[in-house]
């Protein structure tokens, strides 16, 4: 209906909603088949929801909690329909836990400094394997 209108922006709004429900439901394919399917609407390749949803969903591929959670936080989907808000802030990488708690544990060994860090997180970067 949006798309007859051509009221586009809101067209935008809705794939990101359908990315959310998408994900939420564990489907990575369904999620990036919604945004390679939008691309087709006039000028959604360079919008705000474009970018979020690209970085969303490389973030989800790569298991990347970080990158994950900060588009989760992001104006542009806190500020949705609570329902997607809430989704949006659920959101969990699945076997999820790999770059943040990472990041998180960097500062720690910084501080302590010394080349026995720098060990500790050489080998914790194949700690999960290499898939």
């Amino acid at each position: 209906m949006y798309k007859e209108i051509e009221n586009f922006p809101m067209c935008f709004k809705k794939t990101t909603a359908q990315v959310l429900v998408h994900l939420h439901r564990g489907d990575y394919v369904a999620a990036d088949k919604c945004v390679r399917e939008s691309y087709s609407l006039p000028g959604y390749s360079g919008s705000e929801d474009c970018v979020a949803m690209e970085t969303l969903l490389q973030g989800y591929d790569e298991q990347d909690d970080e990158q994950v959670y900060r588009v989760c936080n992001s104006p542009l989907l806190k500020y949705m329909d609570n329902d997607y808000a809430k989704l949006a802030i659920s959101l969990k990488v699945p076997g999820g836990g790999g770059k943040k708690k990472k990041a998180a544990a960097a500062p720690q060994g910084g501080a302590s400094g010394g080349p026995a860090a720098a060990k500790d997180e050489e080998e914790d970067e194949y700690e999960g394997g290499l898939c």
